[in-house]
């Protein structure tokens, strides 16, 4: 089992922006788990700006200063961000959730709540090695999505997270429903194509959907090497309360208006007229697109409980005394 790891430097990285975020109080409740854990520690507080590329900062500074350790505090959107500064090093990532659903956290069963959050970041726990999605040069660790929830998304303001939580997407997908026109797709998932006519695609790194408890598929997990690409083909509007109930019965695949395809190593979309995309809740562009797998992408850490679990399944969880 896991064993207590005493980081000796830590970077926190704090979106005071998050729908949930008070910086003062997770700075003032992480150094106290990192003093009662890892006296002498130091930890360094990095809070975001708009616009700038935190990816790079996230990078520099620890290549500059040696972190072991980088906390990202905020939601599903900065969570990325870090991440991807993260990729292929030796640094890992723990996550105190700030945002309106917060997908990574809910898969890998981080406490959703601050001190619990901040307990786990400053250990004993275990490290889960995660996939990624790679998109040009940006890594994706959640979800791609093309079509309805990429307009959603780009249709949902801050304001709205806000002052309505997840209602805010429930009300701006309602309106993507009736907005977006089936279009033809071609969906190739390492050389496998089918064609098709949807309005939406999803690339599922995380089975973890929303807040709701429902899941992109029984099977979807972050850290098993492949990505699984989920097609809806319902002919009307009226066909979705059906496809949630195959859903909410873990029947996902028995459902004929959804196609699943696996991928281990790329998934290309291409379709008629372009339709937007969506990467970890954040607007990319449109298609065409092109995705590749990328396999233990960044080292996060999980609960012992989870890890134990992910371990006897496939080995790919590891305690965190080699921070």
């Amino acid at each position: 089992m896991a064993e207590e790891s005493k980081p000796s430097r830590v970077l926190a990285v704090v979106n005071s922006h998050s729908g949930n975020a008070d910086s003062a109080r997770v700075v003032e409740t992480l150094r106290a788990r990192l003093s009662e854990r890892s006296p002498g520690c130091v930890l360094a507080i990095h809070e975001t700006d708009r616009g700038e590329d935190l990816a790079s900062t996230v990078r520099e500074r620890v290549a500059r200063e040696g972190f072991e350790l980088v906390v990202a505090a905020g939601g599903d959107g900065t969570v990325s961000e870090v991440a991807n500064g993260l990729v292929g090093g030796e640094s890992v990532l723990a996550i105190i959730p700030l945002g309106t659903t917060n997908v990574l956290a809910r898969e890998l069963g981080v406490p959703l709540h601050l001190e619990g959050a901040c307990g786990l970041a400053s250990g004993p726990s275990s490290i889960a090695r995660v996939d990624a999605m790679k998109v040009g040069s940006s890594y994706f660790f959640t979800q791609i999505g093309v079509g309805i929830d990429a307009l959603m998304i780009h249709d949902t303001s801050a304001r709205d997270k806000r002052r309505m939580g997840v209602f805010a997407y429930v009300r701006s997908w309602l309106r993507s429903l009736v907005g977006v026109r089936p279009r033809r797709l071609t969906v190739t998932a390492d050389g496998f194509s089918v064609q098709t006519r949807t309005r939406q695609v999803i690339l599922a790194n995380c089975g973890t959907l929303g807040i709701s408890g429902l899941r992109w598929g029984p099977d979807v997990r972050v850290d098993d090497g492949r990505i699984d690409v989920c097609i809806f083909r319902p002919r009307t509007p009226l066909d979705y309360p059906g496809i949630a109930w195959h859903f909410m019965r873990g029947r996902h695949r028995s459902e004929p208006r959804l196609i699943y395809l696996n991928a281990s190593r790329t998934v290309t979309i291409q379709a008629d007229d372009p339709l937007p995309v969506q990467g970890d809740g954040e607007n990319l562009s449109q298609t065409p697109l092109t995705m590749e797998v990328v396999r233990n992408a960044v080292r996060v850490v999980a609960p012992a409980i989870a890890a134990a679990s992910a371990e006897q399944e496939n080995g790919r969880i590891e305690d965190r005394s080699g921070l």
